[in-house]
C-alpha cells in the first residue's frame, strides 16, 4: 500500500455472535478486533477508532498532539468555539485568549506546566486585578485544553489541577445593587413624567422608554436578550414573552409569563410605534425602540445615558454610600430581589432568569436589604409573644 493513498473506514463483518472490525492503522498495520454483538454498538465503536487513527494521520493524535504549539490548539479551539457560542462571547474570549498565548510563547502543550499559568495569574494580581479576572486567564486556557483532551487533540490537559483563587463578596470590584420597593416607583414615575414631557416639547411624537424599564424590571432578562425582542414573540392571549434561544446568553429559549398589565402597556407602546414609524409594526419589528423609532444597537452607550439621566430625575443616587452602583443591569438584579422578596421558590426564580445553577441566583443576583429583612426578625417576635400569652 502507498503511503498517498486513503484509509477507508475498514471492513465491519458479523463473526459467529460477534461483530469485529478489520481496518489500517496510523501506522498502515492491519487490525482485528471483536466490538461486541450490538451492531449499533460496534458502528458507533468503529466510528471512534476510525476518527482517532484519522486525527493521528492528521498530526492531531493523542500523544502527537503532546508536541503541538499551544497557538495550533487555540486556532483549532476558537474555530469549533466560534460556531458555539453567541457573536458577543467569541468578540470577548477570542483576544483574552490570544493575549494569554502570546505571553506564554511558542510553548508546546507537553512544555506547559502549573507554575506557568501560576506565575501569570501572580502577576495579574500584583498588578491589581481582581480575583475573578485573575481566574479568568487560568480558566480561558484550561477550557481551551479541555476542549482539546475531550476531541482526542491532545493526551492530556497539563493544567487541569489548577485551583482558582476564592472569590467572595470582598474580592468584588463592582459591586452592583438592586432597587428598593420604593426606589422603583420613583424611578418609574420619573420615566414616565420623563416620556411625556419629551413628546410635550419635540415636534414629532418619540417612543416611551418606560415600558422597556418596566419589561427589564419584571421579566429579569438581561438588556441584549430583552432588545431583541420582536412582536413575534409576544403571545398576547397567553400573556407570554418568548427570548430566542439565539438570543439568550445560554443559548436556551425562555418563556416569561408576563403580568395583565404589562401586556397592556406593550400593546399601548405597539400603538405608539405606528405614531413614529407611519406604519403598524409586523411580527418581525422588534418591540424596544430608542426614541427616535430605531432598533436599539449593542454597541451603544445612549441607553445608559436614559438610565442615568431617570435616576437623576428620581432623587436616586447611582452609587450608594457603600460603593454598590446601579445600571441597566440592576434591574434584572431587582427581579430576582423582588422575586425572593415575595417568597418565590429558588428554582423558580433559576428558571426565570435563565441561570444553570440555583447557587447563581442566590448568590448573584439577590439583595435583600436589612428592610426586607426585619419582617423575618419580627415574625419570629410576634411568634414567641404569642406562645407567651397562650400559655398565660
Amino acid at each position: 500500500m502507498s503511503l498517498g493513498r486513503a484509509l477507508g473506514p475498514g471492513r465491519l463483518q458479523k463473526r459467529g455472535k460477534s461483530w469485529v472490525l478489520t481496518w489500517t492503522d496510523e501506522f498502515r498495520k492491519r487490525q482485528r478486533k471483536a466490538l461486541g454483538t450490538d451492531r449499533r454498538t460496534a458502528e458507533r465503536i468503529r466510528a471512534e477508532i476510525i476518527h482517532k487513527r484519522d486525527m493521528a494521520l492528521a498530526g492531531l493524535g493523542s500523544e502527537a498532539g503532546q508536541g503541538r504549539t499551544l497557538a495550533e490548539i487555540a486556532e483549532l479551539y476558537l474555530e469549533d468555539f466560534k460556531v458555539r457560542v453567541s457573536a458577543a462571547h467569541f468578540k470577548n474570549v477570542d483576544p483574552q485568549l490570544k493575549r494569554i498565548i502570546a505571553r506564554l510563547g511558542d510553548m508546546r502543550v507537553r512544555e506547559l506546566k502549573t507554575m506557568h499559568v501560576v506565575r501569570l495569574r501572580n502577576e495579574a494580581k500584583s498588578a491589581g486585578a481582581a480575583n475573578r479576572t485573575c481566574n479568568l486567564l487560568i480558566q480561558r486556557l484550561q477550557a481551551m485544553l479541555r476542549w482539546a483532551d475531550e476531541n482526542q487533540i491532545i493526551a492530556r490537559n497539563p493544567i487541569g489541577s489548577v485551583k482558582p483563587l476564592p472569590y467572595t463578596q470582598a474580592d468584588y470590584r463592582y459591586r452592583r445593587r438592586a432597587l428598593t420597593k420604593d426606589e422603583i416607583a420613583q424611578f418609574l414615575a420619573a420615566s414616565i413624567m420623563h416620556d411625556v414631557q419629551c413628546n410635550l416639547i419635540r415636534e414629532y411624537a418619540r417612543v416611551p422608554q418606560t415600558p422597556l424599564w418596566q419589561t427589564l424590571l419584571e421579566t429579569g432578562g438581561r438588556w441584549n436578550e430583552i432588545r431583541l425582542t420582536t412582536w413575534g414573540d409576544l403571545d398576547r392571549r397567553q400573556r407570554l414573552l418568548v427570548l430566542r434561544a439565539e438570543h439568550t446568553k445560554a443559548k436556551r429559549q425562555r418563556v416569561i409569563p408576563l403580568r395583565d398589565e404589562l401586556v397592556e402597556q406593550l400593546i399601548r407602546l405597539r400603538a405608539q410605534h405606528e405614531g413614529v414609524l407611519g406604519r403598524l409594526p409586523n411580527v418581525e419589528d422588534r418591540i424596544f425602540l430608542s426614541p427616535e423609532g430605531r432598533p436599539w444597537v449593542q454597541e451603544t452607550s445612549n441607553p445608559m445615558r436614559i438610565f442615568n439621566r431617570t435616576l437623576k430625575e428620581a432623587g436616586i443616587l447611582k452609587i450608594d454610600v457603600q460603593g454598590r452602583k446601579l445600571d441597566i443591569h440592576a434591574l434584572r438584579t431587582t427581579c430576582a430581589s423582588r422575586l425572593a422578596r415575595n417568597g418565590v421558590p429558588l428554582v423558580q426564580a433559576q428558571r426565570l432568569l435563565g441561570h444553570s445553577d440555583p447557587k447563581l441566583t442566590a448568590q448573584a443576583y439577590t439583595d435583600l436589604s436589612v428592610e426586607d429583612l426585619r419582617g423575618a426578625v419580627e415574625a419570629i417576635e410576634n411568634a414567641e409573644s404569642k406562645q407567651v400569652k397562650e400559655a398565660r
